[in-house]
């Protein structure tokens, strides 16, 4: 009876997937990149952009963004991200929303606008 083999066709089915449908990163919503700015919004993407000199907006929740090369600009809204990236001398970094965490570093003075709440600005050597 087909009913008694169910179980077994779909652990056959599941079995023949590729390992690599499984290891797909779980973001949710848009990123784009081009040659001025990288864009996440959504949720939950965890990923590492080569930003030289490109702004770097992160917008939704749950991100883990790390970046390459320095940053000019780095905006950062929602909540719960967490955001690793390097910001040119004289750059920006906004920071709103709430619980943020960011980690960065820089050659020279930046210019910081924080609002919100609860958030972790560090910056690291």
């Amino acid at each position: 009876m087909l009913v008694d083999r169910f179980p077994l066709i779909c652990t056959i089915a599941i079995a023949a997937l590729p390992l690599s449908v499984h290891a797909q990163p779980k973001g949710v919503g848009a990123i784009e990149v081009n040659d001025k700015v990288i864009s996440i919004s959504g949720n939950g993407h965890q990923r590492t952009f080569p930003c030289n000199g490109r702004k770097l907006e992160v917008m939704g929740s749950d991100h883990v963004v790390t970046t390459t090369g320095e940053c000019s600009h780095v905006d950062v809204s929602g909540a719960n991200n967490t955001v690793n990236t390097a910001i040119q001398a004289k750059g920006v970094l906004e920071v709103a929303g709430a619980n943020q965490k960011v980690n960065w570093k820089a050659a020279g003075e930046i210019r910081q606008e924080i609002s919100g709440s609860d958030h972790r600005i560090v910056r690291v050597p």
